[in-house]
C-alpha cells in the first residue's frame, strides 16, 4: 500500500473526526478509509484513534504525530510540483559558457525573457573564450555561445552539436568630433589608431579577416580586453574602436564619456554565433528553455534605428 495514501487517511480521519466524512473528501469508500487506517496503526504498531459506535477520538499518539504527517505529504506534493516544473523547463538550473560578446547581446536579452516566462529557472552564465567547447564537453556546463569559427576549428567540434543564432557585424567607431568624421576617404580614417576589445573575438581570424578585407590592410595598435575601456579610449582620443554594432548602441545608450558616431565604412568582417550542445545527449527542458529564449530575445537597436 502507498504510504502517501496512508497518511492521506490519517490525517483526513483526525481532522474530520469521522470515517465517513474522511472517505468524502477522499473520495473513497468509508471501508477502505478504514482498512488503510488499520494498516497504518499495524505498520506502525500504535492505536491511532479511539472508535466508538457514534465518535471518532485521535489517541495521544496521533496527536503527537499528525504535524509530521501533513508535513511529509506537503514534502511529497512539493517534490512532484517541482519535479513537473522540472520536466517542463520551467524550474531547475542551468549553466551556460558564454564569450562575452554573446553575453552582452545575446544572453542578456535572453534571460530578460526567460525572467519572465520561465520566473523559477534559476541561470549561471561564465564568461570564457575558446575553452567554452571544452567546458561542454568535459560536463563543466550544459550549453555553450559561441562564434562559428572557434568552434569548427575546436578539437571537440565532433562530439557537439550547433545551432546558429546570430551573425553580429563589426564596425568603426570614433568620437562625434573626430578629426576624420565625414571623411570620404577610408584611407583617412584607418590612418588613426585602430583600438581593439581582442577577448570578444578569435584575435588570429579577425586581424586575417582585417588584413585581407580592409582596404588598406589595417592592424589594431591597441588591444584591451574590456569593450568599455575600448569605448571610451575612442570618445576621448583620435583612436577608432571596432565594435560590435548592437554592443555600441547599447554603450551609447548608457552614455559614454562622449557621443560616438558610427563610421560609414565596412569593416568586412562578422562574428557568427552559435548554441552549442552534447550531441549525444537530448537536451534538457532548461536548456530547451534557454534556446527558446535567445531565439525570442529582442534585439537591440542600432544608431540608425534610434
Amino acid at each position: 500500500m502507498n504510504d502517501e495514501r496512508l497518511l492521506q487517511n490519517f490525517v483526513a480521519v483526525f481532522h474530520h473526526r469521522s470515517f465517513r466524512a474522511a472517505a468524502d473528501e477522499l473520495g473513497v469508500s468509508q471501508s477502505s478509509v478504514t482498512k488503510r487506517v488499520q494498516l497504518l496503526e499495524h505498520n506502525t504498531g500504535l492505536r491511532l484513534f479511539d472508535r466508538t459506535t457514534r465518535t471518532v477520538e485521535p489517541t495521544d499518539s496521533a496527536r503527537a504525530l499528525i504535524t509530521t504527517a501533513e508535513n511529509a505529504l506537503q514534502a511529497n506534493n512539493a517534490f512532484h510540483q517541482e519535479a513537473q516544473l522540472m520536466a517542463a523547463g520551467e524550474m531547475g538550473a542551468i549553466r551556460v559558457s558564454a564569450i562575452a560578446l554573446a553575453a552582452e547581446t545575446l544572453v542578456a536579452g535572453a534571460l530578460a525573457h526567460l525572467a519572465d516566462s520561465h520566473p523559477n529557472l534559476d541561470v549561471e552564465v561564465m564568461i570564457g573564450g575558446s575553452d567554452i567547447y571544452k567546458d561542454l564537453a568535459t560536463g563543466l556546463c550544459d550549453a555553450a555561445i559561441g562564434d562559428e569559427a572557434n568552434f569548427q576549428s575546436s578539437a571537440y567540434a565532433s562530439s557537439l552539436r550547433l545551432q546558429p543564432l546570430h551573425t553580429e557585424r563589426l564596425v568603426y567607431v570614433h568620437r562625434h568630433d573626430h578629426p576624420a568624421s565625414g571623411t570620404q576617404d577610408q584611407a583617412t580614417l584607418l590612418s588613426y589608431p585602430l583600438a581593439l576589445p581582442s577577448r570578444y573575438f578569435n584575435e588570429n581570424k579577425l586581424f586575417e579577416n582585417l588584413a585581407t578585407k580592409s582596404n588598406p590592410p589595417v592592424f589594431p595598435r591597441y588591444k584591451l580586453n574590456s569593450l568599455s575601456a575600448c569605448l571610451t579610449l575612442a570618445a576621448n582620443s583620435d583612436a577608432i574602436a571596432l565594435a560590435p554594432r548592437s554592443l555600441v548602441t547599447q554603450k551609447s545608450r548608457a552614455r559614454t564619456p562622449a557621443d560616438l558616431s558610427i563610421a560609414r565604412f565596412d569593416t568586412g568582417v562578422e562574428v557568427s554565433m552559435a548554441l552549442v550542445t552534447v550531441a549525444k545527449n537530448a537536451p534538457t527542458p532548461a536548456v530547451r528553455a534557454f534556446a527558446a529564449a535567445l531565439a525570442q530575445s529582442r534585439r537591440p537597436k542600432t544608431l540608425d534605428q534610434q
